[in-house]
């Protein structure tokens, strides 16, 4: 199986965890005020993926971000448990005008835009099927990472096309298995052993910021979060 193939294979999970239900914003924080300096790992590779300030929703849960592994509540980058949240939610959600134009948060290779696979919604009642694009993105250390945009209500990019930070990639959206006001799932994945063709795994791109150790980085199928925004980019999580 190609490594584009396992790619957009995985961008089911890692567009729509979302696929759990529409979700409401969250009126949890992340009880700490993440910054490089508290991240157990630093590598500032990547721009804003939206201009402002927009409110969150869910956040990434580090045990699990795993659809059907739940435990009755996210567990947050600081090491918070919120039981508010999408539980096994892998990745970010924001709440934002629908037609925000969404900016790829760096340099790389378009490597999906189009719709995900239909799949059946419990919450709306119906199959859906949202618009997503993922980028690839070398970082100078070689290491390999996918951002992942979810629900977009259009896209403006083809695959294998060349983006640089801060093209515009499409705008937000309310598309998929997702309920207003939750207009953009971000996600991001790390390839951990340095060949394409090999494994993906979601991690968070704000790291982990508790004194404890992180369950994700110590479960079999996970991997070591890492602070990947550059200086002034990363999205507030209030």
């Amino acid at each position: 199986m190609s490594w584009r193939v396992r790619l957009l294979g995985l961008a089911g999970a890692l567009a729509f965890g979302c696929t759990s239900g529409p979700t409401a914003p969250s009126s949890a924080s992340a009880a700490c005020t993440p910054q490089p300096a508290s991240a157990n790992a630093v590598l500032p590779i990547f721009g804003r993926p939206f201009d402002a300030a927009f409110p969150i929703g869910n956040f990434f849960d580090h045990d699990k971000p795993i659809d059907g592994d739940a435990n009755g509540y996210v567990l947050t980058l600081c090491g918070a448990r919120d039981s508010k949240q999408v539980d096994g939610h892998p990745g970010y959600d924001w709440r934002m005008a629908e037609g925000t134009p969404l900016l790829a948060v760096a340099g790389g290779v378009v490597l999906t835009a189009g719709l995900e696979p239909p799949h059946f919604c419990p919450e709306l009642n119906r199959t859906v099927q949202a618009d997503r694009v993922l980028l690839l993105h070398t970082a100078p250390t070689g290491v390999l990472y996918v951002s992942v945009y979810g629900h977009l209500s259009r896209i403006d990019v083809q695959e294998g096309a060349p983006v640089s930070e801060g093209t515009v990639i499409g705008l937000s959206g309310n598309t998929g298995c997702s309920g207003t006001p939750h207009l953009l799932h971000f996600g991001v994945a790390r390839n951990i052993d340095g060949n394409v063709d090999g494994t993906w795994v979601l991690i968070d791109p704000y790291g982990w910021h508790a004194p404890t150790g992180d369950p994700w980085a110590l479960d079999p199928r996970g991997a070591a979060s890492v602070w990947l925004w550059k200086d002034g980019a990363a999205p507030s999580l209030r």
